[in-house]
């Protein structure tokens, strides 16, 4: 007989329907929809999960019993996880995660179905066409600036004067050069009231982040501590609220300044 580790992680097909019935009870013909298999494809994989006692019927609908959950639940973020590494393993191979606390490393899997954008060298320093489509639909946007780039901040700025709310979080040296060089745009921030303007009292510069209610953009920085324009992007539920929280993170190590 198997083990529970080799009746969830040795067949692709039992491992899918344990991840959909963490939804809640379905019926064989919303198991064929969801999945996108024929029923008679998933009636070994339902008697043997049965057998192990992971799988009840009840109504006609197929849910996880009380130990399927508990075993689901566990081995579904590691799963995600996984599928996240697996998607650029040369990328996050060469990341330096240390600034990202430990409990939001574990939970790397909910970045989703997320894109890594890597420029031609000619447009190195123009932000990504899906970046600046997807923020002018946003209608709150938490941003860790680690680096400095001109035109976040006239995008914040232009987006604050349109009402959007805006909680930006700087390092100190970001901080210094914009009073020094874009006091015009410092001014406009302080004048807006929907502009919330933190600064960072850690010398190591975290990750750039910019979540949004429609995308999260994360430019984690190489393990030497350089940028190499490379970002990720998802426009996943589980993704903007993970970037949320480690927006929320930085900002307790911080300082109000605006």
């Amino acid at each position: 007989m198997e083990t529970l580790s080799e009746t969830i992680w040795f067949s692709e097909k039992r491992k899918e329907l344990m991840f959909l019935l963490l939804e809640g009870p379905k019926t064989s013909e919303e198991i064929e929809h969801k999945m996108g298999v024929a029923w008679r494809s998933m009636m070994l994989p339902v008697k043997e999960l049965k057998e192990m006692d992971l799988l009840v019927t009840e109504n006609s609908r197929y849910m996880l019993s009380s130990i399927g959950r508990i075993v689901t639940e566990n081995a579904k973020p590691v799963s995600d996880i996984i599928d996240v590494l697996d998607k650029n393993t040369d990328y996050w191979a060469n990341r330096n995660l240390k600034l990202i606390p430990r409990r939001l490393c574990r939970r790397l899997g909910e970045l989703g179905n997320f894109s890594l954008i890597e420029p031609e060298l000619k447009d190195m320093f123009e932000l990504p066409e899906k970046y600046m489509t997807s923020i002018s639909r946003s209608t709150h946007i938490m941003s860790v600036l680690s680096f400095f780039h001109p035109s976040y901040l006239s995008i914040f700025s232009e987006m604050a004067s349109k009402g959007v709310e805006i909680s930006l979080l700087l390092t100190e040296s970001v901080w210094q050069r914009i009073k020094e060089d874009f006091q015009e745009h410092k001014d406009q921030l302080e004048n807006i009231g929907n502009a919330h303007v933190f600064v960072y009292q850690h010398e190591s510069a975290p990750p750039t982040i910019v979540a949004t209610d429609v995308f999260l953009l994360l430019s984690i920085f190489n393990k030497e501590g350089r940028y190499d324009h490379r970002d990720i992007l998802s426009f996943d539920a589980s993704a903007l609220q993970w970037g949320k929280e480690l927006f929320l993170h930085y900002v307790e190590s911080s300082i109000k300044v605006i």
